[in-house]
């Protein structure tokens, strides 16, 4: 069985950190997993360390996929829509899921989370060339907060460029308070409550970075 990894969760900050050491990712709008995968199968877990079944067939697919012998990435389930991710039609299972991964923490047996984010995600980046696996890109341009304001999009993440994936790292996130997706959002969870869906399990209990 694969080791148990505590996912990093960002810090909420109003600011956009700037400087040399700084890289910027789009924060995507949908649930975090970490998927696990090992012997051909995969499955996802969420950032509070729950199970998601929903998300089943996506991860064994994957894992078929990347005929690795095992490997753990972390990234985002989402549902793009017109304009960038689509979080209502994650929710009620409309559109396309799939995986966005942003972060590569074992491969073949090897533990990568001591190495530096940038040598993380060059590997991210040589593995999921050329399968349905989305890389999420980094930048160093402190801008891309203001391109995600105009697109209406949820937000960046900011992390160093030289850190490893440890308990002591520090990520830190950056909402468009304009977001006109998040208006409202506690409604789409009361509707799959009413609906007799079950988030928690799904993982829609346990949304985003």
């Amino acid at each position: 069985m694969l080791p148990p990894i505590e996912p990093l969760r960002p810090k909420l900050a109003r600011t956009v950190p700037r400087g040399r050491e700084w890289v910027y990712e789009l924060k995507l709008d949908g649930f975090r997993g970490t998927l696990y995968m090992e012997g051909g199968q995969g499955r996802f877990v969420s950032k509070t360390k729950r199970d998601m079944p929903r998300f089943r067939d996506l991860a064994n697919a994957l894992a078929r996929e990347l005929r690795v012998s095992d490997a753990i990435l972390d990234g985002e389930i989402i549902v793009m829509g017109e304009g960038g991710p689509d979080f209502r039609a994650l929710m009620f299972n409309r559109g396309v899921i799939c995986y966005a991964a942003f972060d590569l923490l074992r491969l073949d047996g090897r533990d990568l989370r001591a190495l530096p984010l940038w040598r993380r995600k060059r590997a991210l980046h040589k593995l999921t060339a050329k399968t349905s696996i989305g890389y999420v890109e980094d930048t160093d341009d402190p801008r891309l907060f203001e391109s995600v304001t105009r697109m209406d999009l949820e937000g960046i993440v900011a992390k160093r460029r030289a850190d490893p994936y440890l308990p002591e790292t520090e990520w830190v996130k950056i909402k468009h308070s304009g977001y006109s997706q998040s208006v409202n959002r506690w409604e789409l969870f009361e509707g799959r409550r009413y609906r007799g869906s079950r988030p928690r399990s799904s993982g829609a209990a346990n949304s985003g970075r």
